[in-house]
C-alpha cells in the first residue's frame, strides 16, 4: 500500500524537473527542425555547422539559443525543443560560400527535411582574400621594422623587414626597397660590408635602381673599396645626386694613386652636381695644374675664392695664383 502511494508524487516530481530547463529558455519549445546538407555534387557533407537563431534577423552566433551542431556522415542534422515561429538557419564548412536562410517551426506538427546544398569558394575569391591578408600582415611587420629602426633597435628591426618581405610573394616590387632598409640595418651597426652585400641583392632585384646604387656606391668609398664604387657611380644616370664628399672622396684617391684622368672625371662630375661647392673647385684645379692646364686651374681657383673668401685654402690659393699670372 505504501508503494502504491509514493508513485504519483515520484512521477509528479521527474515531471517537474524535466520541466525546468525546457521553458527556462526564450527560444525553447516543443518544436523540431531536420535537414540534409549536400556539396556542389550532390553528395551528402559531413561535419557542416549548423546554427539556429530564433527570429527573422540575421544570425548572430553570440546571442542566446542551442548550441551549433554538425551534419553526421549522410549530411544530416537534428535538433529539437524549439520554440514555434521563425528561425534563422546559418550553415557553414570551410572552403564553401555559408547559407542562410530562415524555417518555420511548428512545435504541433511534423517537420519536414530541408536540403540545403552548398557551393565551393570560387578559387579567385580566395586567392584575393590569401593576397589582401598577406598584405596587411606585410604592411604591418613594415610599420614594426621601421619603428625598430628608429629606436635602434636593428637586428629586431632586420628581422620584422624579413618577415614583412616573405609576406609579399606575389609583389617583388617592393623588395629591393626593403632590402635597402635591411642594408641599413647592417651599416647602423657598423657592419659595411654586409650592407654592400645586401645591396647588392637589391640591385640583382632591381639593376638601375639609382637609390641602391647611389648608397653601394657612398659605402664602397667608406669601405676604401673605390674601384667597385666607379663600377656604380659610371652606371649613375646624368642629374642622379651622389652624396659631394664621396665623389671628392673618389676623386682624391685617383689623383693620390696617380690617376690623374680619372681623378679629373670624378671632380668634373662633383662640379656638376654641386656647382656651388668650393672644395670641387679646389681640388679640380690642382688636378688641372699637374695637367700643365694653368688657364683652367686659374679659373677654378678664382670661382673658390669667388664662393668663400674665408675658405681655409685661400691662402694656398691665392699663391698658386701669383704663379699663374
Amino acid at each position: 500500500m505504501r508503494s502504491r502511494s509514493a508513485r504519483p508524487m515520484i512521477l509528479m516530481a521527474l515531471l517537474l524537473v524535466v520541466g525546468v530547463p525546457l521553458w527556462g529558455q526564450s527560444w525553447a519549445g516543443r518544436g523540431r527542425l531536420q535537414g540534409v546538407v549536400k556539396d556542389e555534387n550532390n553528395k551528402p557533407m559531413e561535419g557542416a555547422k549548423v546554427t539556429l537563431r530564433i527570429g527573422t534577423g540575421r544570425v548572430e552566433v553570440e546571442t542566446d539559443g542551442p548550441p551549433s551542431l554538425t551534419t553526421d556522415k549522410n549530411g544530416k542534422w537534428q535538433i529539437l525543443g524549439l520554440a514555434g515561429g521563425n528561425w534563422g538557419v546559418l550553415i557553414e564548412k570551410e572552403g564553401y560560400m555559408a547559407s542562410e536562410g530562415q524555417l518555420k517551426v511548428n512545435e504541433f506538427g511534423p517537420a519536414q527535411p530541408v536540403t540545403i546544398g552548398l557551393k565551393p569558394i570560387p578559387k579567385e575569391v580566395i586567392q584575393k582574400a590569401q593576397e589582401e591578408s598577406a598584405a596587411g600582415q606585410a604592411k604591418t611587420a613594415l610599420e614594426r621594422a621601421n619603428t625598430l629602426l628608429n629606436e635602434g633597435k636593428f637586428a629586431e628591426a632586420r628581422t620584422a623587414y624579413e618577415e614583412g618581405m616573405a609576406k609579399l610573394t606575389d609583389d617583388p616590387t617592393l623588395h629591393p626597397a626593403i632590402l635597402r632598409s635591411i642594408a641599413m640595418t647592417y651599416y647602423r651597426e657598423k657592419n659595411v660590408n654586409q650592407a654592400i652585400e645586401t645591396l647588392k641583392k637589391s640591385l640583382a632585384l632591381a639593376p638601375d635602381d639609382v637609390d641602391s646604387m647611389r648608397l653601394i656606391a657612398s659605402l664602397l668609398v667608406e669601405a676604401n673599396r673605390e674601384p667597385e664604387a666607379q663600377a656604380y657611380i659610371a652606371k649613375l644616370p646624368a642629374g642622379a645626386g651622389l652624396d659631394p664628399n664621396t665623389l671628392l672622396n673618389v676623386g682624391i684617391k685617383s689623383f693620390n694613386e696617380g690617376k690623374i684622368d680619372q681623378a679629373l672625371s670624378d671632380f668634373n662630375r662633383v662640379v656638376e652636381q654641386n656647382p656651388e661647392l668650393p672644395d670641387a673647385y679646389y681640388f679640380r684645379g690642382l688636378v688641372y695644374l699637374n695637367q700643365g692646364k694653368n688657364a683652367e686651374a686659374k679659373a677654378d681657383f678664382q670661382k673658390l675664392l669667388q664662393l668663400a673668401p674665408n675658405h681655409d685654402k685661400v691662402a694656398e690659393v691665392q699663391e698658386f695664383l701669383k704663379e699663374l699670372k
